[in-house]
This record gives structure tokens, C-alpha cells and sequence, in this order.
């Protein structure tokens, strides 16, 4: 019997490396084909349509494709509005497999999240205000943008489920560090006379302000001082990073978020009567003391750059100056276009037109910088483009999406959930805050971190539920 067992056994091992053979075989041989007839263009298609159907029917392995993809950018433009991104056509690969997966194991039903009714009343205005736009052309890619956003987000809550939520923010922790490494690197290179964003260009912004604070919730209730020394080190890579872009934005972020993240924590330790989480709670101030230091050390050098963008914000504070100026202005714009549009806003991605709308902004001293903006305040931007609807929609997402991810923080955990909890609190804390002085947060990079929040937050929500109901 066991004779016979190893020669079945056998045979079948030989019958797969005979497939596998003449797979390899029959995909050979059309290709050499066509290189022989001069199509080396169509032969190249061959292997690229065995990749697609293989990241088809692996969608986990596409959904990590998808998020490494996030940090290089890397748009082809078709005509004047359109561009198409690596990690679009990547999602497009992924959401077709869920609904392959789904429907070759014969799911039935799809369950919603709290989030989900939001993002579609957000879509829906986008849509709307599309219809009624001053210029509808320029309105029909960033209501695709939303789409898109509502995708992932849909992907993000589903693979947060089957992959571990803890498990993706630790791996988006270290793709930001590692960026923000080389933009470290690459700044002390050029002598600090550039500003560096890196492959990930300007959505390093976005990645680096809600990565950090992330970093620091993770140190501070990690369970060792392996730990601790691990997220203490990818916060000040991630923070060293943001400095090598001199960007202000993030840092602003950066330095609103930190403290608040030591109030909460301090807050649950004493409602836990958590002595050691008090303790530990001083070692948040180790990676803020070591970054702060470095700058000063080398101000005169590196970081000279740096530090007068920084003196800008405090100048600006009784005159504005710069971009400072400018956002004033932008705002100004917006407030005034929602008074004139207030139900269905000028459309979806019609707020670089606002010039041609209003002739009269031409006489303002920084007007030729408004042609092609962003109203660099999300919710204004929305307010001016989708009008009441939209703004509501995206208000009641993002009130959501902070009082859920606080209310889970503020349950009593274990440490690995206490991680996870005030990460995604903290996160959430800078989306929320981010949106009244940032300029992308629905569209490119941005719009994927965006739905990398709102999908792990709800997964976390579900996985809890579940184990709750256990």
C-alpha cells in the first residue's frame, strides 16, 4: 500500500512539472514567433497579460503591490486634464480580483461600514456638481478621483480583516521610514540646498505627517525596550525626513498631533491607573528632543534653508507673507464662490477656473498664482466646487471617522491593541486637522492614504466587533 501511495504521489508531482512545462512552452513559443517577425512589441504583451492574470487571482499579494506602489509617482499624462498613476492601474487589478474572489467562492451579501454612506453621499455631490460645472470637462477626472478613493477604502476595509490591520500599519510605518531615510540621505548629499521629497514627490507630505505620530503611538506602548527603540527609530527617520523636504505643512501637523497623542495617552493611563504607561509616556519626548537637536546643531548649515521657511510662519503670524498670503487668498476665493454656488458648488474640479469665473481676481497682488490651485483647505475646496452637500458629506466622514477611532482608543486594552487604537486615533486626528490648511487629500497619493484610515479604522471596528460577539 505504501508502494503504491509513493508511485501515485510520484506520478502526481511529475504531472504538475509536466504542466508547468507546457505552460512555459506554449507561452515561449508564440513570443520567439513574434520577435521572428519583427513584433518584439506583441511578444512582450505575452508575459505582461500572465502577470496581470496572476495578480488577479492573488489579491492579497496585489493589495501589498498596491501599497508599495503608493510611494513612487510616476503619472503619464493623456491630454490636458487626465493622468494615470502606477498604483491606479494597480487598484483597478485589485478591486477586479475581490469581485473575482467573490464571486468564484459565492458570497452572498456585502456588508457596509459606517463610512460607507458618507463616501457615497460625497460621490453622489461630486457627480451632481459635475453635471452643473462652469466647465465639465475639467470636472469629469476628479469625480473618478472619489471613485477611486471609495475603492480602496472598500479594499483597504476588506484585506484589513484578512491580513491583520496591526500587521499593515507596520508595514506602511516602515515604507515611510525608509523614504524618509533616503530623503535624509540624499539632503545631506546636496548640502542641504534642495529640498528633497524623494520617489513618493509631494505625497511624501502625506505619508510622512501621519506616519510619525503613528511611530510615536506605537513606541509608547510598545511592551520592551526592543520595541521601543525600533518605533522610537523609524519616528526620527520619518521626522528627519520631513525635514529634508522643509515642508511646513507636515511639520505643523506634525507638532499638533504629538502633544494632543500625550495628552489622550496620559488621560487613558490615568483612567486605567496605568502607572507604568505613565512612566514610558516620557519617551515620547526622546525622538522630538533628538530631532529638535539636530537642526540646531547644523542651523548654520544643513538646515539654514529650513529654519527661514520656519521664520516665514512666525512673521506671517502679524504680516502675512508667501504661501501663507496665498492661502488667504485662496480661501477668500472659495468662501466667495459658495455664496454665489451654494447648492451645487462650480463642479468638481473647477476651482482652477475660478480666475476665468471671476475676472475681478486678476487685480489681486498674488493672483497669478491662483490659476490651477487648490483652495489648500479641503473642506473649503469642497464647499466652493460641490457646495452644501458635499461639504456636509465629507464633514460627517471625517466627524466619523474621529470620534470612532477616539472612542475605540479610550477602551481599556492590551498593549498590541492599545498600538493599533491610538495609531489610528492620532491619524485621524491630523486628517481631520490637516484639511483645513492641506491641499490634496482627495486625489493622487493622498486620497489612498485617506482611504488606508478610514478602511483599516473600519476593519479594526469590525475584527473588534467580532471578537467581542466570540
Amino acid at each position: 500500500m505504501t508502494s503504491k501511495g509513493n508511485s501515485v504521489s510520484s506520478l502526481s508531482s511529475i504531472q504538475i512539472e509536466a504542466t508547468y512545462v507546457m505552460i512555459v512552452v506554449l507561452g515561449l513559443l508564440p513570443m520567439i514567433l513574434l520577435v521572428l517577425i519583427d513584433k518584439p512589441m506583441f511578444a512582450l504583451a505575452i508575459p505582461l497579460v500572465v502577470i496581470v492574470a496572476f495578480l488577479l487571482l492573488n489579491p492579497r499579494l496585489t493589495f501589498w503591490l498596491l501599497l508599495v506602489s503608493l510611494f513612487v509617482y510616476a503619472p503619464q499624462r493623456i491630454g490636458a486634464t487626465f493622468a494615470v498613476h502606477p498604483f491606479d492601474l494597480i487598484m483597478g487589478l485589485l478591486f477586479a480580483g475581490i469581485v473575482l474572489e467573490y464571486l468564484l467562492k459565492f458570497k452572498q451579501g456585502i456588508k457596509f461600514s459606517p463610512y460607507d454612506a458618507p463616501f457615497i453621499i460625497l460621490l453622489l455631490a461630486t457627480v451632481i456638481s459635475m453635471v452643473f460645472a462652469y466647465n465639465i470637462s475639467y470636472a469629469i477626472v476628479p469625480c473618478i478621483r472619489i471613485f477611486v478613493i471609495y475603492l480602496a477604502f472598500r479594499a483597504v476595509y476588506t484585506y484589513g480583516q484578512i491580513i491583520g490591520v496591526r500587521k499593515i500599519i507596520n508595514v506602511y510605518l516602515w515604507l515611510v521610514a525608509i523614504h524618509g531615510a533616503y530623503n535624509i540621505t540624499l539632503f545631506i548629499w546636496q548640502g542641504g540646498h534642495e529640498r528633497v521629497f524623494g520617489p513618493a514627490h509631494l505625497g511624501f507630505e502625506t505619508f510622512s505627517m501621519t506616519a510619525l505620530p503613528m511611530a510615536t503611538a506605537f513606541m509608547f506602548w510598545a511592551q520592551t525596550t526592543k520595541q521601543r527603540v525600533l518605533y522610537g527609530s523609524l519616528a526620527i527617520m520619518i521626522g528627519l525626513g520631513i525635514v529634508a523636504t522643509q515642508a511646513r505643512g507636515p511639520m505643523l501637523a506634525v507638532a499638533i498631533a504629538i502633544p494632543l497623542l500625550i495628552f489622550f495617552a496620559a488621560r487613558k493611563s490615568r483612567k486605567e491607573s496605568d502607572r507604568s504607561s505613565s512612566h514610558v509616556l516620557k519617551l515620547i519626548f526622546i525622538p522630538a528632543v533628538a530631532l529638535i537637536g539636530l537642526v540646531f546643531l547644523f542651523k548654520d548649515t544643513l538646515f539654514v534653508g529650513l529654519l527661514s521657511r520656519y521664520d516665514e510662519i512666525i512673521i506671517s503670524l502679524t504680516n502675512p507673507k508667501g504661501t501663507i498670503a496665498l492661502r488667504l487668498v485662496l480661501w477668500e476665493a472659495a468662501i466667495r464662490t459658495f455664496l454665489d454656488n451654494p447648492i451645487t458648488g462650480i463642479g468638481i474640479g473647477n476651482f482652477r477656473l475660478v480666475h476665468h469665473i471671476y475676472p475681478d481676481l486678476k487685480l489681486m497682488p498674488l493672483h497669478w498664482w491662483i490659476f490651477g490651485m487648490s483652495a489648500h483647505n479641503v473642506l473649503l475646496h469642497y464647499l466652493a466646487e460641490t457646495g452644501i452637500v458635499g461639504f456636509l458629506a465629507l464633514v460627517t466622514l471625517s466627524w466619523k471617522g474621529l470620534r470612532h477611532s477616539y472612542r475605540g482608543f479610550m477602551q481599556k486594552l492590551s498593549y498590541p491593541d492599545n498600538q493599533v487604537a491610538a495609531s489610528l486615533f492620532i491619524a485621524m486626528v491630523v486628517f481631520c486637522v490637516t484639511i483645513l490648511f492641506m491641499r490634496a487629500w482627495t486625489w493622487g497619493q493622498g486620497g489612498y492614504v485617506m482611504a488606508l484610515l478610514f478602511g483599516l479604522l473600519a476593519a479594526m471596528r469590525e475584527t473588534r466587533e467580532v471578537k467581542q460577539v466570540q
